[in-house]
């Protein structure tokens, strides 16, 4: 299920509606207000419902999460199915929520490919700490493709037996990893609509790679000195 979730910045929120039930957002605001709200995610979720994002963005919350577990006040978008407001039990449907006044993720269009799964497109926020949520730990960034794209994955996946994911160029990768792009000065931009088919196309099909291939994976080079 591709969703958004929208989050309420506290420096915005006059009439303190954070954390409040719809019922007492409106008796304070009179309105549930788009512009006090930030966007936190924008991505799919393993979800059927809204009980089911509930459950996930509580319990296991997804690559390139970035907010508080989810509670009342916030807001998920189902992409073709409206604006929800989470109570303080269940949902209450916005019917005139106006999406477009939210403050959108202040980041880049990666694709996400995660072991046993099939990639899926996702915005990570700017910054070093979402790249380290999305991978699990520490990063590491490697070149294994011709054009301006890079990988980021988790630099300690083997040594700490995260699972294997696919093999490029020979490499088993371990642990969740991003494809991101290279903007050639140093930094990090959007992939092209033709990058993320074309790298949805080359990883569609997961692999199944064992711990003991992963172990077998891990190399070092030893260096004499005369």
């Amino acid at each position: 299920m591709k969703i958004k979730v929208f989050q309420i910045n506290p420096e915005l929120d006059r009439y303190s509606t954070m954390f409040r039930s719809h019922e007492a957002a409106m008796q304070l605001a009179g309105q549930i207000d788009p512009s006090i709200y930030k966007t936190v995610f924008d991505g799919n979720v393993d979800a059927q419902d809204l009980e089911d994002v509930f459950a996930v963005l509580n319990f296991s919350q997804p690559v390139g999460y970035n907010g508080h577990s989810l509670s009342v006040s916030d807001i998920v978008e189902i992409e073709g199915g409206g604006h929800h407001y989470c109570d303080t039990f269940g949902f209450q449907e916005l019917k005139d929520f106006d999406a477009s006044k939210v403050e959108p993720i202040n980041g880049y269009r990666m694709l996400v490919i995660e072991p046993h799964k099939e990639p899926y497109e996702m915005v990570i926020p700017e910054g070093l700490e979402p790249l380290q949520q999305a991978v699990g730990g520490w990063i590491e960034c490697t070149y294994p493709f011709d054009d301006n794209t890079y990988v980021v994955g988790n630099e300690e996946a083997k040594l700490i037996g995260l699972q294997g994911n696919r093999r490029i160029n020979g490499q088993i990768y371990a642990g969740t990893i991003l494809i991101a792009g290279d903007d050639g000065e140093g930094g990090t931009m959007d992939l092209t609509d033709e990058q993320i088919q074309h790298y949805t196309e080359m990883f569609k099909t997961p692999e199944e790679i064992t711990p003991e291939q992963v172990q077998n994976d891990i190399w070092y080079a030893f260096i004499g000195f005369d």
